[in-house]
């Protein structure tokens, strides 16, 4: 057991230097296995599309609408997930979008009719948009100060070794089972698998603190926080902060949107979201075996590249997340995802109307291979993790619900509109034309994080709300 940090009480700064106890990291892993169910439904179309399309003869724009209703789901998940984390609480909302999840990629394995295939995928949608709402909120409210940015990563991290693991067995079964009516439900029982882990490894969590606290259970949230901090007055300072939080706000509900400071803020979660999509992370994850084909590239290499990058690549978030601060991380992803998007564009331009892959040159392949590496690297580190922990941090406690419910919602609509739209924008406008399109995103988005976002490292929840309740402009509020 890690010793006490050292703080004074009142203090809203963490201590660099404190360590913390081993449950606190076991806690925050299993909760953030939420994210698992998201990584394996993003990285289950990639390397199926062509299995589905084998089974079910859905042709460019039936594999588009496949892909995009689970953004549906999801804006609907999302959009319930409030209600879901108000009333049943963060635990037992992460169980619930397990449950789901497991039982409906079982119906899936059983190859019903599209219309039921499709079904069960928005219903898959709408548990990742649960899923995706609780784990970022659970894990801001449960993690101490001084790490919650490394704890929130997790989240993205396991979405991107889902996308992996999905990635990695897909292709192991297409390869050994070649008939696809053998090789798709296996696919889908490998999902099952993995999101049971998830279901039976959220029944250990313990709820979070600010939730028992909002609804009036306070010996239970210092038993939790007895256990996640270290020493009775560093509990004692929490609960208090806690509880002057939640008087401050008391009665606000749905209508704390009217409030202008939380407006604001809402409008600057809303507006990061929808950024973290436009920059073309999903067109990447969803389409890379597509669109590498487009240049003449296939095998292992087109398969395997981008969910591999995208896992090994966000580890060091969860260090750089508090050792340079998110916004800096979100300065640099942009840079990096906009200079790679207009490489990756020119890659395609230099090929231009030719249709034979075999008479498509190295060097275009090879500048298309390393941009989507690179870009890759620039949104792992970055946009991937950044904008969800952001968001998780920056509303006041009794609209948090409201504001991640939003903002949430926000991103699987974005989500939704690149997955449904790319391929065909590729072929109307040509294959090069959507990279400019992400990186005039990545321009804009530096834009807007030089003018309304703010660095949030190592402030604690309440400090950020008294800030942001001061009247500070929203860039300041996690200054001291």
């Amino acid at each position: 057991m890690a010793g006490p940090i050292n703080i004074s009480s009142g203090s809203n700064k963490y201590n660099p230097n404190a360590e913390y106890k081993k449950i606190v990291y076991w806690v925050c892993t299993i909760a953030a296995l939420g994210g698992l169910l998201f990584g394996l439904d993003q990285g289950f179309i990639a390397n199926s599309l062509e299995t589905i399309e084998k089974v079910y003869h859905l042709g460019v724009e039936g594999g588009e609408k496949y892909a995009a209703i689970l953004a549906t789901g999801g804006v609907i998940g999302a959009l319930l997930s409030g209600f879901f984390a108000r009333f049943l609480g963060r635990k037992r909302s992460l169980m619930l979008a397990g449950f789901l999840f497991s039982s409906l990629s079982v119906v899936s394995a059983t190859l019903p009719s599209i219309e039921i295939l499709t079904a069960c995928r928005f219903g898959l949608g709408f548990a990742v948009g649960v899923a995706s709402f609780i784990v970022p909120l659970y894990l801001s409210e449960t993690a101490p100060a001084g790490i919650r940015g490394a704890m929130g990563t997790l989240f993205q991290l396991m979405i991107t070794i889902g996308i992996f693991l999905i990635a990695a067995t897909n292709v192991a079964i297409a390869h050994i089972f070649i008939n696809p009516l053998v090789a798709l439900p296996l696919m889908f029982i490998v999902i099952a698998a993995f999101a049971l882990v998830m279901f039976f490894g959220s029944f250990a969590l313990p709820e979070s603190p600010r939730w028992l606290m909002l609804k009036g259970k306070r010996q239970e949230a210092q038993k939790v926080l007895e256990k996640v901090l270290n020493g009775k007055e560093e509990v004692e300072q929490e609960l208090k902060e806690i509880d002057e939080a939640i008087r401050s706000d008391k009665g606000a509900g749905l209508g704390i949107v009217f409030k202008g400071y939380f407006f604001k803020v809402m409008i600057m979660g809303v507006v990061l979201q929808m950024f973290q999509q436009l920059v073309g992370i999903n067109m990447m994850i969803y389409y890379a075996p597509t669109i590498f084909g487009y240049a003449g590239m296939k095998g292992i290499v087109a398969m395997m590249t981008v969910p591999t990058v995208n896992m090994l690549f966000t580890f060091p978030a969860i260090k750089l997340v508090e050792k340079w601060g998110r916004k800096k991380l979100l300065y640099v992803g942009a840079v990096v995802m906009m200079i790679t998007m207009i490489s990756a564009g020119l890659a395609f331009a230099s090929i231009g109307g030719i249709t034979d892959p075999s008479q498509i040159s190295g060097v275009p392949k090879a500048v298309l291979l390393i941009s989507v590496i690179v870009y890759i690297f620039g949104f792992a580190v970055s946009w991937g993790p950044v904008a969800w922990l952001v968001c998780s941090e920056v509303f006041p406690l009794e609209g948090r619900e409201v504001g991640m419910t939003v903002t949430t919602i926000v991103n699987w609509t974005f989500a939704g509109l690149v997955m449904g739209n790319a391929l065909s924008f590729m072929r109307t406008y040509g294959n090069a034309s959507i990279f400019f399109v992400f990186a005039g995103f990545c321009v804009l988005s530096m834009l807007f994080l030089k003018l309304f976002v703010p660095e949030t490292k190592g402030i604690t929840l309440e400090h950020l709300e008294a800030n942001l309740k001061s009247g500070k402009p929203l860039k300041e509020i996690g200054n001291m």
